[in-house]
């Protein structure tokens, strides 16, 4: 029977063990992590691997694992909340049969999602956080002033533009007026033309004596 036993120890033995991870047993850490990584003494089959991570008595998504070797690999989620957390994982070892462990490790305030805010958006001078204030934008109140005056500060202000319209209203006036008068003139001129020919036809002829003819 103690021949028995010793024979058999060796066997159970046998069986590949969790030898490091990351995070480690018990950190405590100020970033969140990205990965959850496991290493084991013996190669770890494809098949029969399952990772679950609790927070607060809730399950916590973690991503799709990665197999090489002796190592598993899988992504968490980007938005943990501090606390505590518990990595629950059952692999199958080289030899076939599955193993199981948990180990744990926390987040700080500082590194979880929902810790402190930094200063810098406390105080309301960076990003839209509560307490920014817009400052006036001068450029804004120059531009208003300027369309306020008529001017939109790239061509000619309103009077200008009313004084050179009722400038060119007025040459077109004068040139119009220059034209009637011009063609009064002809048709002036062409009358005393035809009176005075109508004239000279209907006098008398003169006698060769020098008198008139009677």
């Amino acid at each position: 029977m103690a021949l028995l036993g010793l024979f058999l120890a060796p066997a159970a033995s046998a069986h590949d063990q969790l030898v490091s991870s990351n995070p480690k047993d018990g950190a405590t850490l100020d970033k969140q992590p990205e990965w959850l990584e496991m290493t084991f003494s013996g190669n770890i089959q494809d098949v029969g691997t399952e990772i679950k991570v609790e927070h607060g008595g809730k399950d916590v998504n973690a991503g799709e694992y990665d197999i090489k070797g002796k190592t598993v690999k899988s992504a968490l989620p980007d938005d943990l909340a501090a606390g505590d957390y518990t990595v629950k994982w059952r692999v199958v070892s080289q030899d076939g049969h599955p193993i199981s462990g948990d180990f744990g490790f926390t987040i700080s305030d500082k590194g979880g999602a929902g810790g402190a805010v930094s200063s810098e958006d406390s105080s309301g001078e960076a990003g839209l956080g509560a307490g920014a204030v817009d400052q006036p934008d001068e450029n804004a109140e120059d531009t208003r002033g300027d369309l306020a005056a008529g001017n939109d500060g790239t061509g000619m202000s309103a009077p200008m533009v009313i004084l050179l319209v009722v400038g060119g209203i007025a040459i077109v006036a004068v040139v119009v007026i220059l034209l009637l008068r011009k063609n009064r003139g002809l048709d002036s001129g062409g009358a005393s033309a035809r009176s005075i020919r109508e004239g000279r036809d209907g006098a008398a002829p003169e006698d060769p004596a020098g008198g008139p003819k009677a």
